[in-house]
């Protein structure tokens, strides 16, 4: 079990991300292997990076609303998002989380782990270049 208030807020240092911080809640530290569980804080006029990679992760709306920016083909779309929704970005789906409000965006992340979208069926237990299982971000 992890007490949440006992895990260190850190700023999302990533370009394309302004004014995110995150809580690393449970991951390899705590012996889950297949997801890593986050929280996010967006504050006002902040923005999540548009990102896109292999593994799909889920996010629950935790307070207040925002903007959820992500592609429709070669369309951008532009969708409201509030307190309760729960959303699910598939693989390699571009995505970007934005608060316009004056109030913080507050959700969850529940990701998997890049190494169960490596070409072995089970993951290889080898990352992408560049992947930190500890450390990406929805």
């Amino acid at each position: 079990m992890v007490d949440s208030n006992s895990v260190p807020v850190e700023d999302l240092v990533k370009p394309g991300a302004t004014k995110v911080n995150v809580r690393y809640l449970i991951d390899e530290r705590h012996g889950s292997e297949r997801f890593a569980l986050r929280l996010y804080r967006v504050e006002r006029d902040g923005h999540a990076p548009l990102d896109q990679h292999q593994y799909e992760h889920q996010v629950y709306i935790l307070s207040e609303e925002g903007m959820l920016r992500t592609r429709d083909g070669n369309n951008e779309v532009l969708r409201r998002i509030h307190q309760g929704d729960a959303i699910f970005v598939p693989s390699n789906a571009m995505h970007q989380f934005i608060n316009e409000q004056n109030e913080p965006l507050v959700f969850l992340c529940v990701k998997g782990n890049p190494m169960l979208y490596t070409p072995s069926a089970g993951g290889s237990g080898q990352l992408p270049a560049g992947e930190d299982p500890t450390r990406n971000f929805c």
